[in-house]
This record gives structure tokens, C-alpha cells and sequence, in this order.
């Protein structure tokens, strides 16, 4: 459409310009109009001429007539003929060599009357008037020439001003005619225009609700960020920055800063017994008794999972005791989903600070008040103390050692006999691990082994345990049999029986010497893996024997799912058969249901002849304990019987 305009504008400039053209034309030959009365004066200087004749015969023949009429007359004629000399006649007489002679003739006859007039005589003047008619028919031809050319121009000037009418015309016509489509063309120019104004109108009212939408939906996605999907509590992330928010107002105050974690106990079992979705409904109506609860400037968030956490700042250790016990009441009370009764506890962590302004501080010394809390048991509530940063410091201390001593070879293992508890000949001997510490000294397992567990540092340290025991075994004069104890994350691994197998190849040792000691935990899990692997071994001649039995949650339903070679009786009870009835009674049914399954029964920590007299009455088959041997490192790389 604008180009089209612009077209038309562009032709109307044109069109314009060009009418201008034409009335210039017009102009032009309209001049030539009055051009033409000049060639009309040859006529009249023709008739003056004869006319003068005229009045020279009057004077000739008529004595009556006075020579001033005829001067007269010839100064009359004198200044008609002028112009023959200029104008369009002067052209015409010019470009006509025989009209040219006779202007120069009648020139010169003129102006010999002229000078001469009053000095001829009448008869004189007779015979010059001869003279003068010998011009009459010379200068009638030159009249009647220049009036057909004048009417031949004025003719061709007719036809050309109305040729230049018909153009002016029809331009104009198509002038008017543009400019009704120029009108047109602007009326829907206008209306689309409008139309475009509308729409621009509607987008910009589009744009504004999309503005507002816009904005809802920041808001919400704000709201998302810093609050949980599922309970819509504060999140972690709204809790970092309330944290620091909290510590700088707190050091502006000169208060103390309070943090708060709240962890629920036995969760997993809700979602376990209940499925996931009591434990989700569980969460949230946990969520919505804290947010019923939350007052003044204390704030209480979903961290994530089953934990919790509480900010403030003010509050002294007791106040800060109270609110969490408060909180911990509220979360405790039972809650009824899907018709069950569900009772849950809470463990609970608290620092309070009046000096650490770290955040990341203050969060990791409640949360190592939490650990200690859920390590004393269900609904306990701890304050920091710098005691357990301190011990935390050591475990990291004892995590550094122990990645070291795996490289340096600082682990050793000692082997304590395993006897028949009635020729007391040796049957096997146990393979324990100890470390040298370079500073320490010697350690026991005890200090070491749950933070290889953690760590996993103790699939190397097994390992390296296993591969030491079945070399050194291999070499015995005596080819007893040796037992490793194994970890539940050694079990874990669906590598271990490669490595078994691996290591049983490479030291020589038959897999009937070996004895792998696992205990209970480590095998009644939800994963099949760690049955599956002793299965595997027991099946290529490995034993396998079930350490602290009874200290766990063992079943006979359990225990036939893996036929074990024998089964180890904790030391605890061994140390009170003879002075509690109970643990006289607790061995006598291990050992008559090891018999009953085909298995061997060997009591641990046997340190007195009445504790073995008791197990020999009993029918243990073997014992273990200082009355022995105390464990001890190989001797020159054998080690004897008895």
C-alpha cells in the first residue's frame, strides 16, 4: 500500500510538472498570436501605398490639391515602411530574395519623394507616378504571400493550443482521476491505520495482562524458590539466607544467634511399613503443626528429607532447651493417616553463639550436636559443646592417618587360636587387624574400624588383611584353617568373591582352609548382594561362619536361608554363664540349634576354666579367649600348634 502511494504521489509531481510544460506551451504559441499583427502590416503598408498613389494622381491631375496633403501622405507611407525592415515581416521579406529586392526598391523610391517632392514639378511627378506603378503588382503578390503565411500560422498555432488543450485535458482528467484513488487509497490507508491502532491498542493490553501474569508468576516462582513443594514450609535455601540475615542483625544487637536441627526418628520405617506417600502426608502434617506453632521473630524450615531446623536469635541455652522441647511435644503427638496411628520422635541439635558469626559454622555445630542427639537414641535433644567438634577434629585427624597408613603399610594382623573345647587342640586361628600408629602407638580395631566402614576405606584395608592372612596361612607347618572377619560394605560390593577368589589364587591357599566371618547386620538387608556372594564362595569350598550371634536380630528362618559352617557366640554372654542363669540358658539354645542346623558352635572371650567347664557341659564344640592365647603377630612367618 505505501508503495503504492508513493506511486501516485510521484506520477501527480510528474503530471504536475508536465501541465506546467503545457500551459508554458500555450503561452507560447499564444505569443506567436499577436506576432502575426506585423505580417497584418504588410497588407496595411500595401494599402497605404496605393492609397498614396491615389492622392499623388489627385495632386497631378486636380490643381486644386495642395502638396501638403500628399507629404502627408508619403510621411504616412515612410513610417510603414519601417517595417518591412523588422519583425516577422522583416523575416518573411528577408528569407524571399524577390521580396527583399522590392522592399529595397520601394525603399529607395520613398526616399527620392522624400528629398524630392517639393522640388518636381507635376509633370515630373506623372512620370515618376509611372514609375510607382510598376510596384503596384510586385508589392499586391508580397501582400497576399504574407497573409496566406500569417493564416497558414495562425492555423498551426489553432491546432497546436488545441492539441495542447486535449493533453491538458486528459491530464487533468487523470489528475482527478488519481486523485480519487489517492483518496481512496488513503481512506483505506487511514482505516488500516486504524485497524493497526486497534490491534496496537489490543497487543499493548495483551502485553500489559502479560505483564501481570508475568509477574504473577515471578511471585510464584519466588515463593517456589524459597519455600518446599511439599510441605510449603521455608526451604534451605530461604534458610541460608535468613541465617545470615539473623547473624548480622544479632551482631548489630549483641545478641546471640540460635540455630535448630530437627531430625525424625525411625522415618524410614513410615515409609517402609506405610509406603511413600504416608510418609509425604506424614511430613506434611508435621509441617503444619511447626507452621501453627512459628511466633514473632522465631522461623522454622524444611531443609529436606525428614529434617527440619528452627532460627532465632536472643534466646539463652535454657529458653532455647524449652522452645525445642515445646517443639519437639508438638511434633510427637500421634498423627492418623490412611486409619493408622502413627507416633514419631525427634532428635534435636542446638548451638547458640554469641561469638561465631559463620554460618556454615554454626550450621555444622548443630548439626554435630544432632548426630550426637540420634547416637543416644530416640527423642533426645543436645546442646554444641566443643567437645564434639573436637572429636570430629579427630575423627578428620584419624581419617588423614588412616588414608596414610593404608599407603605406608601400617597395618599388621595378629592371629589368636581357635581350640576344641575338649582336647583344646588348635583348629584355626583368627586373623585380626591392628595398626602401628606412628605416634599412637599400637591400636585396636575397635578405635579404627567404624571410621574404615564410613570412610570406605575399608574395602583396601580388608583386602589387604585378607591377602597378609591367607599368605602367611599358607606358609603354616601346621595347615590349620584361618578365619578374617569381613564388613557388611565389604559384603556389600558385588566384587568381593572375585577378590576372594583372586587372592586365594595368588597366595596358594585352599578355599577349605578359609573362613570368612560375617556378621548379622551385614546380611539381612534389602539387597540380595552380600547372600548371593556367600553363597557363591561357599559353594567353591570357602566357610563361612556368623560372628557375635545373638547381639543382633537373628531368626531361624534367617539362618536356614544360608547353611554357615558355625556360628560364633558373643563374648558377653560367655563372660556372665557363670553368674547369670539367662546367659547359661541363651547358650544352651545357640548351641542346641547350631547342632540342630548342622552347624559348630564357638564361644568367644573365654578367660576362666569354669566359663570352658560350663561350655564343655554345654556342648560347644569350640572356644576363644585369653585362656588360650592372646593375639599375637607370626613368628618368622609360621606359627606352631599349641
Amino acid at each position: 500500500m505505501n508503495r503504492i502511494l508513493a506511486g501516485i504521489i510521484f506520477f501527480l509531481f510528474i503530471s504536475t510538472g508536465y501541465i506546467s510544460f503545457l500551459v508554458h506551451e500555450r503561452q507560447q504559441e499564444l505569443q506567436k498570436l499577436t506576432h502575426y499583427a506585423d505580417s497584418w502590416s504588410a497588407v496595411q503598408m500595401v494599402s497605404e501605398y496605393y492609397r498614396f498613389e491615389s492622392w499623388l494622381g489627385l495632386y497631378i491631375s486636380d490643381d486644386t490639391m495642395t502638396l501638403d496633403a500628399v507629404r502627408l501622405r508619403l510621411d504616412i507611407m515612410l513610417s510603414q515602411s519601417d517595417l518591412i525592415k523588422e519583425g516577422d515581416l522583416g523575416h518573411y521579406i528577408e528569407s524571399n530574395p524577390a521580396h527583399y529586392e522590392l522592399a529595397i526598391q520601394l525603399e529607395k523610391m520613398l526616399n527620392y519623394l522624400d528629398v524630392h517632392l517639393e522640388k518636381m514639378n507635376r509633370s515630373e511627378l506623372k512620370a515618376y507616378l509611372k514609375e510607382m506603378h510598376a510596384l503596384d503588382a510586385p508589392l499586391a503578390h508580397l501582400s497576399s504571400g504574407a497573409l496566406d503565411k500569417d493564416v497558414s500560422s495562425i492555423n498551426n498555432t489553432n491546432t497546436n493550443i488545441q492539441t495542447l488543450y486535449y493533453i491538458y485535458s486528459a491530464t487533468s482528467v487523470l489528475l482527478i482521476i488519481l486523485s480519487a484513488i489517492l483518496g481512496i487509497l488513503i481512506f483505506f490507508q487511514n482505516r488500516n491505520i486504524l485497524r493497526a491502532h486497534l490491534q496496537v491498542k489490543c497487543l499493548a493490553e495483551e502485553l500489559q495482562e502479560s505483564k501481570e501474569k508475568l509477574q504473577i508468576q515471578n511471585a510464584k516462582l519466588e515463593y517456589d524458590v524459597y519455600h518446599d513443594s511439599l510441605t510449603e514450609m521455608n526451604n534451605r535455601q530461604l534458610f541460608w539466607g535468613d541465617l545470615n540475615k539473623t547473624i548480622a542483625m544479632a551482631e548489630k544487637n549483641n545478641d546471640s544467634v540460635t540455630v535448630m536441627l530437627f531430625d525424625l526418628d525411625r522415618f524410614k520405617e513410615v515409609n517402609d511399613t506405610y509406603g511413600h506417600d504416608a510418609g509425604d502426608m506424614l511430613l506434611r502434617q508435621i509441617s503444619h503443626r511447626l507452621i501453627s506453632m512459628s511466633q514473632g521473630s522465631d522461623t522454622l524450615y524444611r531443609l529436606g528429607g525428614d529434617e527440619f531446623a528452627f532460627l532465632s536469635s536472643g534466646l539463652t541455652e535454657s529458653r532455647a532447651v524449652s522452645r525445642a522441647q515445646k517443639i519437639c511435644d508438638f511434633i510427637n503427638q500421634p498423627y492418623t493417616i490412611y486409619n493408622a496411628i502413627i507416633n514419631i520422635t525427634t532428635c534435636v541439635g542446638i548451638v547458640i553463639s554469641e561469638t561465631e558469626r559463620r554460618s556454615d559454622y554454626l550450621y555444622k555445630f548443630a548439626d554435630l550436636a544432632l548426630y550426637e542427639a540420634k547416637n543416644e537414641g530416640s527423642g533426645k535433644i543436645k546442646v554444641f559443646r566443643q567437645r564434639m567438634l573436637e572429636k570430629l577434629q579427630e575423627s578428620r585427624t584419624l581419617e588423614h592417618d588412616m588414608a596414610m597408613a593404608i599407603v605406608n603399610k601400617e597395618f599388621v594382623v595378629y592371629y589368636q587360636p581357635i581350640v576344641d573345647s575338649f582336647s583344646q587342640e588348635i583348629y584355626s586361628y583368627e586373623a585380626l587387624i591392628r595398626w602401628i600408629h606412628p605416634l599412637k602407638g599400637l591400636l585396636s580395631p575397635d578405635s579404627f574400624i567404624p571410621v574404615a566402614e564410613k570412610t570406605g576405606m575399608i574395602n583396601e584395608m580388608g583386602k589387604s588383611v585378607l591377602e597378609i592372612a591367607c599368605r602367611e596361612a599358607a606358609s603354616w607347618v601346621i595347615p590349620v584353617k584361618i578365619s578374617v572377619n569381613v564388613s557388611p560394605v565389604q559384603l556389600s560390593s558385588k566384587a568381593f568373591a572375585g577378590i576372594v577368589l583372586s587372592i586365594l589364587k595368588d597366595t596358594g591357599l585352599p578355599a577349605e582352609r578359609l573362613e570368612l566371618e560375617v556378621t548379622e547386620s551385614s546380611l539381612f538387608t534389602e539387597s540380595n548382594t552380600p547372600m548371593n556372594t556367600l553363597n557363591k564362595l561357599r559353594a567353591l569350598g570357602v566357610k563361612i561362619s556368623i560372628d557375635d550371634f545373638g547381639t543382633g536380630y537373628s531368626s531361624l528362618s534367617r539362618l536356614s536361608r544360608l547353611a554357615f559352617d558355625k556360628i560364633k557366640i558373643d563374648k558377653s554372654f560367655v563372660h556372665s554363664i557363670s553368674t547369670q542363669e539367662d546367659a547359661l540358658n541363651i547358650i544352651r539354645l545357640i548351641t542346641g540349634m547350631a547342632k540342630s542346623l548342622n552347624m559348630k558352635a564357638v564361644a568367644e572371650g573365654v578367660e576362666t576354666e569354669e566359663q570352658l567347664a560350663s561350655l564343655q557341659a554345654l556342648g560347644c564344640d569350640f572356644a576363644q579367649g585369653y585362656l588360650f592365647g592372646k593375639p599375637q603377630p607370626g613368628i618368622n612367618g609360621k606359627i606352631r600348634n599349641g
